[in-house]
């Protein structure tokens, strides 16, 4: 693939992924691929290949002869991410404090006692965000690209109803200052504890915010 077709792919990719991932393309809803290339004075070929990333991120599924489409909401499949995700992200916690070393775990630490006092109320959007970023790099400090990868992966598959658990969650940021104080005196034990309390999601909790998500979703159409 010659500089110029990665970088119209790449183009295509994020215009795409954004607009599954924050479902404007409802799902279920046919991805025109001729549409999509006149909108972003493209030919399809880089529209194609950007689909199929899609598809092997799981935002987007094929159809022999009738073509792609944005993912359902499937309130097994994301409580199946939020388990995958605490299992990574617990993991990496656990390296992270065995062996990361101490000066990037204090300038962590410190950055996000500054940085972290944003509230959902304040921006939720830019909250969403920065509690995107405050979880990747912490897990970070393990220094596992691949983890890092699968995290970014589920990131982008549960942002929506994410956004929708940080508006109605009380405490989040409370429960990243007391991992804060954790991780900064390397207390592993209470450090995984707090992490298991954040972001465990029992079933009901789950199909509330999926319901709530495709509610959001097709408020539009209703109105």
């Amino acid at each position: 693939m010659t500089g110029q077709l990665a970088n119209t792919v790449e183009t295509a990719y994020e215009y795409l992924r954004d607009r599954v991932v924050t479902f404007r393309v409802k799902p279920g809803e046919r991805l025109n691929e001729s549409e999509i290339a006149a909108t972003l004075t493209m030919s399809r070929a880089p529209i194609r290949e950007a689909l199929n990333r899609l598809i092997a991120d799981g935002l987007v599924s094929f159809e022999p002869r009738r073509g792609f489409f944005c993912r359902r909401l499937s309130i097994s499949e994301m409580a199946e991410l939020y388990a995958v995700r605490y299992d990574l992200e617990s993991g990496a916690l656990r390296q992270s404090l065995a062996a990361a070393d101490g000066g990037a775990i204090s300038a962590f630490v410190q950055k996000w006692r500054f940085a972290g006092a944003m509230r959902p109320s304040d921006d939720i959007d830019a909250f969403v965000t920065a509690d995107e970023a405050f979880h990747l790099e912490l897990a970070a400090l393990a220094g596992n690209a691949a983890r890092l990868k699968f995290l970014e992966n589920i990131n982008n598959r549960i942002r929506f109803v994410r956004r929708i658990n940080l508006e109605t969650r009380d405490g989040a940021l409370d429960e990243h200052h007391d991992l804060l104080d954790a991780v900064d005196t390397r207390d592993a034990t209470a450090a995984q504890q707090i992490l298991r309390n954040h972001l465990d999601r029992s079933a009901e909790e789950v199909r509330d915010q999926v319901q709530q998500a495709i509610a959001r979703i097709y408020a539009d159409d209703v109105a």
